[in-house]
């Protein structure tokens, strides 16, 4: 098993985030949209409120990146502080060793500290196995999201 270090992503790291959320968003068969991504990443990169949330997972042994996860602050219409997981990706040679659910509690604990309330990520039919690391987790369904897309 490597030794998995997980660390708040910086400016520095931004190519290893764009190859892990490509890898992400064609595993979901989508496609690649630079722009959209700089736009994204950089916001969350420099944001004073959001910028600590996007946690990257590297592999001492390998001084490889591993992984990463985007966990960020919203406010609900009510006021309640929320934490959203926005993307959660892992190298296929990393998935089902248990260094998921260390990203997964590094990005809780982050919310913790940041005095959040309550969690929420939603699942694509794509990533069902993720599934089960979140309800191992304590996490509860209580939404089913359904989508149209109008654009096609």
């Amino acid at each position: 098993m490597a030794d998995i270090k997980v660390e708040i992503a910086s400016p520095e790291q931004i190519e290893d985030l764009r190859d892990l959320t490509k890898h992400l968003v064609e595993e979901l068969g989508e496609k690649f949209d630079p722009k959209r991504f700089d736009w994204g990443i950089r916001r969350r990169l420099y944001d004073p409120l959001q910028r600590h949330g996007i946690l990257i997972a590297l592999d001492e042994e390998e001084n490889k990146v591993a992984g990463m996860i985007i966990a960020e602050l919203r406010i609900d219409p009510f006021g309640t502080s929320e934490g959203y997981i926005k993307q959660f990706f892992l190298k296929e040679n990393y998935r089902g060793k248990g260094y998921g659910r260390i990203l997964l509690e590094k990005a809780l604990e982050h919310l913790k500290k940041i005095k959040v309330e309550k969690v929420k990520v939603n699942l694509r039919e794509e990533a069902k196995k993720a599934s089960d690391l979140y309800k191992s987790m304590n996490f509860k369904k209580v939404f089913e999201v359904l989508e149209l897309n109008l654009a096609k």
